[in-house]
């Protein structure tokens, strides 16, 4: 019997945790056990499990316990993170993305254009290279790479978070500050992170209002 309820239980969770949707809403509490207990119940059976809606809202009520109490401990440590961040903020960049074999081949020239750079990252892909550059430094790059160049944006904005050393230990920490930003309709169209250094870069003309709610997050962390 034990084993029974230990394989239902475990069953239960398996559904709930492929269900992003199902997960949320009993972290929340806003979901009625029954009826959801009725739904997974018919999912059980087509899996040749047989139990009843009572023993499945009971785990789904001991999971969902579960999964507020996980929420909690690691909001408090993206909170804590948050909270000894810094921000800055780079204007005025470029992002090239290029054919990967190219930029390996001009690896040397892109070393010495780096080295005087305001602004240089690189990122490499499966089959590219995707650069975040000053724009200062836009046409001395794209006549390295020639006519290599998959994609090329213009007028982008670098925000920069500097968090202490727990950052690399905290999960979630990427995903509460791009909530944060696609929540006001701000798109990110590239995510840098080196070490301490979280890298969001944007469209310049989002980057006012994206740098003015990670500023007042950071600081309600504080308080």
């Amino acid at each position: 019997m034990a084993e029974e309820k230990v394989s239902v239980a475990k069953a239960v969770k398996d559904i709930v945790l492929s269900r992003p949707a199902i997960k949320e809403c009993l972290i929340l509490d806003v979901i009625n056990y029954s009826a959801l207990a009725r739904v997974i119940l018919k999912e059980l059976e087509k899996k040749g499990i047989k139990t009843s809606t009572g023993a499945v809202k009971m785990a789904l009520i001991r999971i969902g316990e579960e999964l507020k109490k996980e929420r909690a401990f690691f909001e408090r440590r993206i909170k804590s993170v948050v909270a000894k961040t810094v921000i800055e903020l780079q204007s005025d960049l470029t992002v090239i993305t290029a054919e990967k074999r190219v930029v390996l081949n001009k690896i040397e020239e892109l070393s010495k254009v780096m080295e005087n750079a305001r602004f240089f990252q690189l990122t490499q892909g499966v089959e590219t290279f995707t650069l975040v550059l000053s724009s200062e430094e836009k046409e001395e790059v794209v006549k390295i790479l020639e006519d290599n160049i998959v994609d090329l944006i213009e007028e982008q904005t670098a925000i920069i978070l500097i968090s202490p050393e727990e950052i690399i230990e905290t999960p979630g920490f990427v995903a509460f500050i791009a909530s944060a930003l696609s929540s006001s309709g701000i798109n990110i169209t590239q995510v840098i992170s080196c070490h301490k250094d979280t890298i969001f870069v944007l469209d310049r003309r989002d980057a006012p209002k994206a740098y003015q709610i990670l500023e007042e997050l950071i600081l309600r962390m504080r308080k």
